[in-house]
């Protein structure tokens, strides 16, 4: 017969074998609320950031959060993480001293794209060099001086370098990458920023309305490229601030918008 002291010892190991697993869901929810609070700040404090660049921001900031997360659950359920930790950090290290180049450009790629006031055609000088861009790739800008010889120069050399374009009125253009992810409409999304850029034709040159390129799409989604011209040079900045926080307003609606018509 099984004695009340028995019942109650196993009971007793039941709970505190339970409670690991209770602390680390524990853990795993109060992650995702933190998520969530940390990406509402990000979205209202880097609204005029580019769009593709606060989603690589938010997703990057959200991934970490949920790794540092899964390592304290982890933890809990009485699993060491310590080694784990020490190949992860050796192998980033070796890979990013053994690709610092490639990366480097990569890089410079993606923040040339929104700073670098180039693009396809245009006519720039950088170094001794002077030309129409034909190529700009993920390592190169490629160029087509006027001898006809073909330039290839590492993409990072532009962020540290002066760059003159030398295309007739290059400075009424601006070029605003948006990262639109799967489950949205491109069509919808086209015409939702257009909508809220298009309040700001006072300021923008009217021969020559505004413009949403589709430049590539992939399973994250697809990259589109807003493309407008301006009326005044000194407007450029403030133009392009307030695009970027209208194009975040419309792709976070559309987004609610999609979430509350799955739920109907």
């Amino acid at each position: 017969m099984v004695t009340s002291s028995e019942i109650i010892a196993t009971l007793t190991s039941m709970i505190q074998t339970l409670y690991p697993a209770f602390y680390a869901i524990v853990i795993l929810i109060l992650t995702w609320f933190f998520v969530k609070v940390i990406d509402t700040a990000i979205k209202s404090l880097m609204a005029t950031l580019p769009h593709l660049i606060l989603s690589r921001v938010r997703k990057s900031i959200s991934a970490v959060i949920w790794f540092i997360g899964i390592l304290l659950a982890i933890e809990q359920l009485g699993l060491r993480v310590e080694i784990l930790l020490i190949l992860i950090v050796l192998a980033g290290i070796a890979l990013i001293i053994a690709l610092r180049d490639v990366l480097s450009n990569i890089a410079s790629k993606y923040f040339s794209d929104i700073y670098v006031p180039y693009k396809l055609g245009d006519r720039i000088s950088v170094a001794e060099y002077t030309g129409s861009v034909i190529e700009i790739n993920p390592l190169v800008t490629v160029i087509l001086t006027d001898d006809g010889r073909i330039v290839s120069i590492p993409n990072s050399y532009f962020l540290t370098s002066i760059v003159v374009n030398e295309t007739r009125e290059a400075w009424r253009e601006i070029a605003i990458p948006v990262l639109v992810e799967k489950g949205l409409d491109l069509a919808e999304v086209e015409s939702e920023i257009l909508k809220r850029i298009n309040k700001l034709k006072a300021r923008l040159d009217q021969r020559f309305p505004p413009t949403v390129i589709v430049r590539k799409s992939g399973d994250e989604g697809s990259e589109l490229v807003v493309m407008v011209r301006i009326r005044e040079p000194m407007d450029k900045e403030a133009v392009t601030s307030e695009i970027n926080k209208r194009v975040v307003e419309a792709i976070e609606d559309l987004k609610k918008r999609a979430r509350e018509e799955r739920k109907h």
